[in-house]
């Protein structure tokens, strides 16, 4: 039977919920696809059960070319993965194993370990059997899992060139807004032209159409670029003038706190953010995402959620909808059914925490380092 035809059988069952625990999915689901894919899942020296490292155990440990693994798989009950990629790679990383697949069935996730940054910045690529054609799942899972792949290391190759598009694709989503940001705090010239030149048209055929009366190219311009340089001036926060023995032209931004006191915030550029808890932990990570990410965490997700915050473009900074494929390096699925949006600036976060903290009076310490 073709790998496809196992894939919409594999499909209709989960629809049924025919794989309610990690045994029934390593049985139903992953041997049986990787038997499709050409391994001898029937050989213990090849497809190794229960595979032992440190004193701990992978589910499988797949041998292509030799008794060492080429790949490490991690199965985990459906809805059980959020958070599980940090001990299946800690073990893959111990054992020099160069690939690791985590799964609950339905979600495959793909990971290279011995990469810089995060555990998401280690994933490769994410694959929803129920969101993605039968062929679509099926040239991915051979790309990385089919016995000849990986035999001819073509996995590795194929891994590391998704690697660099992953790495490009998440370094566009977190540097265009920052981009953004310079352009507005710089009142480029250069935008006020180009918003003024695309609207200006539509602006003229408006008057016409409402009043009966052609304006001058020149009015309508001088217009628009008052209004958009208002605009992007609204959205400058105030900054210092430095220099030695001289006084800032207006005063640092103040913003209260939770219990009424005052906190003076210094301006940007700002690339890490450190927040205290009351309890006195502190979160503080190297990527500005991942503090807002285990911050909510800590707080909880449902309760963030339900203050309907916004971000960049009006996104919603949690949501239950799935993003499309081309957004997906932009969003952290942050538990078992929600979304985070990361793909902003440092300057947004920063904004986003302080309003969940005042929003839920938090009493917690925010400050850019």
């Amino acid at each position: 039977m073709p790998l496809e035809e196992h894939i919409r059988d594999i499909k209709t069952r989960l629809g049924r919920n025919e794989y309610p625990n990690e045994q029934a999915i390593s049985q139903g689901i992953v041997l049986r696809l990787l038997g499709a894919m050409e391994w001898d899942v029937y050989n213990p020296q090849v497809v190794i059960p229960e595979y032992t490292v440190h004193g701990k155990r992978v589910d499988f440990a797949l041998c292509a070319r030799s008794k060492k693994p080429d790949i490490f798989v991690e199965v985990k009950r459906p809805g059980k993965i959020p958070g599980a990629d940090e001990q299946l790679l800690e073990y893959a990383f111990r054992q020099g194993v160069p690939f690791a697949v985590l799964t609950d069935g339905r979600e495959w996730h793909f990971y290279l370990p011995t990469k810089q940054g995060s555990f998401d910045d280690r994933k490769i690529y994410k694959l929803d059997l129920m969101e993605s054609d039968a062929g679509e799942s099926s040239e991915r899972l051979k790309r990385y899992l089919s016995f000849h792949a990986v035999y001819s290391r073509r996995t590795l190759e194929n891994a590391e060139e998704d690697h660099r598009e992953v790495s490009i694709k998440r370094q566009v989503q977190e540097t265009v807004p920052d981009a953004w940001t310079k352009l507005v705090e710089d009142n480029d010239d250069r935008l006020l032209k180009l918003v003024s030149d695309k609207v200006l048209e539509l602006v003229s055929e408006k008057v016409e159409d409402t009043h009966g009366v052609t304006p001058a190219s020149e009015q309508v311009v001088a217009y628009l670029q008052e209004q958009v340089a208002a605009y992007l001036k609204s959205l400058r926060p105030p900054v210092q003038e430095r220099g030695p023995k001289r006084e800032p032209t207006q005063p640092p931004v103040t913003e209260p706190t939770p219990s009424g006191s005052k906190r003076r915030r210094r301006p940007g550029p700002y690339h890490k953010i450190k927040v205290t808890f009351p309890d006195g932990e502190i979160i503080s990570k190297n990527a500005v995402k991942d503090t807002l990410i285990e911050t909510i965490q800590k707080i909880g997700v449902e309760r963030v959620m339900a203050l309907n915050i916004h971000g960049v473009g009006n996104r919603s900074l949690i949501t239950e909808q799935q993003p499309s494929s081309e957004e997906e390096g932009a969003w952290h699925k942050i538990d078992s059914k929600r979304y985070l949006y990361k793909g902003t600036s440092t300057r947004v976060k920063l904004s986003q925490l302080d309003e969940i903290n005042n929003r839920l009076n938090l009493g917690l310490s925010i400050d850019p380092v």
